[in-house]
């Protein structure tokens, strides 16, 4: 290009320069000499012409190519004839274009595979509500292994209930190919200025069993741990003070058979404190939520225990929408279990908490023995007191959860104790 527009004006240049030097008699010569000139610049502006309309007509086929999806196709770029770069630049833009395709291409082939691979059922529902994708999981649940899926709304192949369906949800519903409870799980784009949304269902039946099944494991483990503690000693008293019986007749020992009988007395209270903790827990009502300061819930218990010293910390003021009566009770069993390691210890506890965004989380810390090893400590009527009965801590969860809430337990990491961690939800 730079030879091109020197030919053009160095021309010019010369019969300037020679005009000046020129006499000016010599008109002739002159004439002839800016005649040759124009001449000159004219020849080298139509090869320059020539030179453009051919870099311009290859740039024209090369964008054709690229628009018909043809990224092969290369312009031949050689040392003066590729006017300002645009040849060099088209093919710069077709092989990015091709790398580009096929980075698209592996990735739907990626992507294809994972769909098929998936044992999730998963379609994509496009703006117009029709299935732009539905993989062989969904194929499966809705009955139609072959039948044409793409192109027709949801509804006509059996899967209406996925259309309104929100994220998050456990969806119960007997679909053509299958029957359970589903986790719902939705997630919305853009692409090529319509909006799409890839709907996938996860089955909770093998989970939900597997996880019934151990909770079933641990309160039955647990029911005949307490059940045969109470049983076994009460049947061998009985048979003992039969033995007796038989042996002194009417005039059995008064201090024995008084003894005897107390212990049974006592096992049978025990077994009933047993079973009626099933009974309270069996029976704990729904909650009745309404606003309320749970740091004023917090200053009221706190002065109750008495046992161990007790410290609550300042806090700003915190209003949860909760079960007040509810949570006081769970409440007062953390800071009681609180109180019982202390009692076994030496020191006290403290209660504080701590707004964190919507949130806020109490915290029950101790300076007791620490909590005992073992994976069981919410398990409905596992102890490790001798007079426990298993049922606070299980009461304790089933109340937070019931709020939307979480507890935690956990030892502390500075000294011997324990750390309860209520998180609710702030009003």
């Amino acid at each position: 290009m730079a030879l091109w527009l020197a030919a053009v004006i160095l021309p010019m240049l010369v019969a300037g320069a020679t005009l000046a030097v020129v006499p000016s008699g010599g008109r002739a010569a002159r004439a002839a000499l800016f005649a040759t000139a124009c001449l000159g610049s004219l020849l080298a502006a139509w090869a320059g012409s020539r030179l453009v309309m051919a870099s311009i007509v290859t740039v024209a086929d090369l964008l054709s190519a690229l628009r018909e999806g043809d990224f092969g196709m290369r312009g031949h770029a050689s040392r003066g004839r590729d006017v300002f770069g645009l040849i060099a630049a088209a093919n710069h833009l077709s092989e990015d274009l091709r790398e580009s395709r096929r980075r698209r291409v592996e990735a739907a082939r990626l992507l294809g595979k994972t769909l098929v691979a998936l044992h999730s059922p998963i379609l994509v529902i496009d703006d117009q509500g029709l299935v732009r994708l539905i993989n062989p999981a969904a194929r499966a649940l809705a009955g139609i292994d072959r039948a044409p899926a793409v192109g027709r709304p949801p509804a006509a192949i059996g899967l209406a209930p996925l259309v309104e369906a929100s994220d998050g949800v456990i969806l119960a519903h007997a679909f053509p190919g299958a029957s359970g409870r589903w986790a719902v799980r939705r997630a919305s784009w853009h692409s090529g200025g319509r909006g799409h949304t890839l709907v996938m269902l996860h089955d909770l039946h093998a989970a939900l069993n597997d996880e019934e099944h151990r909770a079933w494991q641990r309160l039955i483990r647990v029911l005949s741990h307490e059940l045969n503690n109470s049983l076994a000693p009460i049947e061998s008293l009985a048979d003992t003070l039969s033995v007796m019986l038989a042996r002194h007749g009417m005039r059995m020992p008064e201090d024995d058979l008084r003894i005897g009988l107390d212990a049974i007395a006592r096992r049978s209270a025990a077994l009933a404190r047993f079973v009626g903790g099933y009974g309270r827990l069996a029976r704990l009502p729904p909650i009745d939520p309404h606003p309320f300061r749970l740091d004023g819930l917090l200053t009221r218990i706190v002065p109750l225990e008495q046992r161990v010293p007790v410290v609550l910390e300042p806090g700003h003021p915190v209003v949860v929408d909760g079960d007040e009566g509810q949570l006081e009770l769970a409440f007062t069993n953390l800071l009681r279990n609180a109180a019982d390691a202390v009692l076994r210890a030496a020191g006290g506890v403290r209660v504080a908490w701590v707004v964190e965004g919507g949130q806020v989380v109490v915290h029950i810390v101790d300076d007791g023995i620490g909590l005992p090893k073992t994976d069981s400590l919410f398990v409905p009527f596992f102890t490790t007191k001798p007079e426990g009965s298993g049922i606070g801590l299980s009461l304790v969860r089933l109340v937070v959860e019931a709020h939307g809430g979480s507890v935690t337990l956990v030892d502390r990491t500075d000294r011997t104790g324990a750390i309860a961690s209520v998180r609710l939800a702030t009003a």
